[in-house]
Parts: C-alpha cells; structure tokens; sequence
C-alpha cells in the first residue's frame, strides 16, 4: 500500500560549495579578469569573495561544476576565495594578487632634438604598460607602449637647451633612460 501524496512544500538539501580549482591562480592587484572556479554545488553559489573582497559573478552553468566570477581588485600577496550559498561557506583556495613588476629603460633613440620639443622618439626597455614619461619633469605626449610593453613611442615636449632626464613611470615604478636626452 502506498502513501498518499502531499502537495505541501518540500526542502531539498543544498550541498556546501567546494572549490578544487581556481583558475588563473593568480592575476593583477587592479583585479578585473575573469577567474574561473571549479568544484561542486557551485550552481547555488550566491557570493564569492577574494581575501573579503566581493567577487561579481559573470557565468553561473546550472552543472554546478564551474563559476565564472571577475576578480576584485586586491594588494599583493595571497588571499582566500570563498564561496558561500545558502548551506554555507567552502573550504578557502587560493589566489595571489601579483604586483606589477617596475619598468626597466634601456635606450631612447633619438638622443637629441630640439628645445622647441615636438621630436618622436623611441624607449626600449621592459614592463612599460601603462608609461608615461617626462623630460625633465615636463610630460610627453603621445605616449603608446608597444611590442608587448618592450617599447614605447611618444614627442618630446618643448625644454631647456642642455641635459634632460627622462623618466619612466608605471604602476610599477620608475626608471630613468641611462643618458637621457639633450636639447639642442
């Protein structure tokens, strides 16, 4: 004999969220990348957060396998992700929020030009996204890091006659091109 059926509202159990995986592993102290999270019970996952930060999610399949969420922006150095759901938080995994490294000068081409500014020039160096640069404290306009952030391009702006420091500047600090520049 069977029981008679209820139309009353019946709880289903929802499993804690678990985190195996986080890929990328690490990414920039600016956050803003997609980060992908993958585990179980991720398809009732109502917040991620990275070192306490909110995690905006982006991609929620219903297989509650994999979590798409955008990484918060966050100082150096390693940080927990958790995701929580109604039944409760996950085991923490890992990220690592890495600085920008500094920007390294080797050369500007040409070495000289005109007081007036105006000049196009070249720096070759390394980890130039994101430059600006000076000549003796005045900026360059124009500026564009090209081949990757080995390079960039930008005019002189008008100066002195004489000897010019140029200087390099990113997130990631400063550098100044051995030699420098001179107006003529």
């Amino acid at each position: 004999m069977s029981s008679p059926v209820s139309n009353q509202d019946v709880a289903l159990a929802v499993g804690v969220p678990t985190i195996l995986l986080v890929v990328p592993s690490s990414g920039p102290i600016g956050g803003g990348n997609p980060v992908v999270l993958i585990g179980s019970n991720l398809d009732t996952v109502t917040s991620v957060t990275f070192g306490g930060a909110a995690a905006p999610i982006i991609a929620q399949p219903p297989t509650g396998t994999v979590l798409v969420v955008t990484a918060p922006a966050h100082a150096a150095g390693a940080v927990p992700v958790v995701a929580t759901n109604p039944s409760g938080a996950s085991a923490p995994a890992a990220y690592t929020y890495l600085a920008p490294l500094p920007p390294l000068a080797f050369l500007i081409t040409p070495v000289s030009g005109p007081a007036a500014g105006g000049t196009p020039f070249t720096i070759v160096g390394a980890n130039l996204t994101g430059a600006s640069v000076t000549f003796n404290g005045v900026a360059a306009t124009g500026v564009t890091v090209v081949a990757g952030g080995a390079a960039l391009t930008g005019v002189t702006p008008a100066g002195t006659a004489g000897p010019a420091t140029v200087v390099v500047t990113t997130p990631g600090g400063s550098a100044t091109v051995p030699g420098g520049y001179l107006y003529v």
